[in-house]
């Protein structure tokens, strides 16, 4: 690696961060970690360590770009503990999640998006972090443990976290976004992005019981884009015996999806939840206002397409 520095080092620091910031970030890190001092405190410079991309789509799919164990465990050993409190927002696949939510403590972080993710992996974090409180507990000292419980537990395992984006070629169930709910107690903003119906929607609904008991609280979110999903996650949020919304949300849909869901504005299922709506945006879809959408979402300020 030294050789190959010879000729980055003869170049001024503004040229190499140019010309750094044309490349791939995970690529800039993992080549040039430790290669000297200089280029190592560059690299390192907030421009490419705040905002971590560790997943690319590619086709119709989003691949990983840890692309061996070598890799990956270079990142958890190394790179990560040493920018941990840098990072801001991570992008990460569903096979690599739990190993980089896992290495280490990220008191900033405050975006996070989850690709190819389903309800078995949010259930390995959930193992795997009580794993590394166990080994955490075992290893240190009693303020260590205590520290770290303080940073991640029990308000939710990531509380730092403000806004979380769930892609994913999978179905996402009840039981899924109550797991993410727990696991980020604090999160302000949500985007959904998935096309495919839910499995279990009908036994769900069946189940008085099942459904009385856990509607999902999403005590500080604001901010809520379900603007390109099946139509199973407009009810999932918008239904009141699936999800408690609180006041004052900003809410993006697709207005036909909207119009379909609601019966044309008048269901009674979907009513106390879009009454919670102070925003309401459509990004397609609605060209003129409809008196009907006004009255059935009487707090919300509506934006329609292109003038927002």
């Amino acid at each position: 690696m030294s050789n190959s520095c010879v000729g980055l080092n003869d170049l001024p620091d503004e040229i190499l961060m140019i010309i750094f910031k044309k490349l791939n970030t995970i690529d800039v890190l993992y080549s040039l970690h430790g290669s000297n001092q200089r280029l190592h405190k560059i690299v390192y410079d907030p421009i490419f360590t705040s905002y971590l991309t560790f997943v690319k789509r590619f086709s119709h799919n989003f691949i990983n770009l840890i692309c061996s164990d070598m890799m990956l465990n270079r990142f958890c050993s190394q790179i990560l503990p040493e920018i941990h409190d840098k990072i801001k927002w991570l992008n990460l696949e569903s096979s690599s999640m739990k190993h980089v939510l896992c290495t280490a403590d990220y008191p900033n972080l405050y975006g996070l998006g989850l690709y190819n993710i389903d309800e078995e992996s949010i259930r390995c974090l959930f193992t795997e972090a009580k794993q590394v409180l166990c080994h955490i507990y075992s290893y240190s000292s009693p303020m260590q443990y205590y520290s770290y419980i303080t940073n991640n537990f029990p308000d939710g395992l990531f509380k730092y976290v403000r806004v979380v984006s769930l892609f994913d070629e999978h179905p996402f169930e009840h039981e899924f976004f109550l797991r993410i709910q727990k696991s980020f107690p604090f999160m302000e903003r949500l985007c959904v992005i998935n096309h495919k119906s839910q499995n279990h929607k009908q036994s769900y609904e069946s189940n008085n019981d099942n459904r009385i008991s856990s509607v999902i609280e999403y005590s500080f979110l604001s901010e809520l884009d379900i603007d390109d999903v099946h139509d199973d996650y407009i009810e999932q949020f918008l239904f009141d015996t699936k999800t408690y919304l609180q006041s004052n949300v900003l809410l993006y849909i697709n207005y036909e999806s909207l119009k379909r869901l609601t019966h044309n504005f008048k269901r009674d299922a979907t009513r106390i939840n879009c009454a919670k709506v102070n925003e309401l945006k459509f990004r397609s879809g609605a060209k003129c206002p409809n008196s009907s959408l006004q009255e059935y979402f009487p707090n919300a300020k509506i934006y329609y397409r292109g003038i927002f």
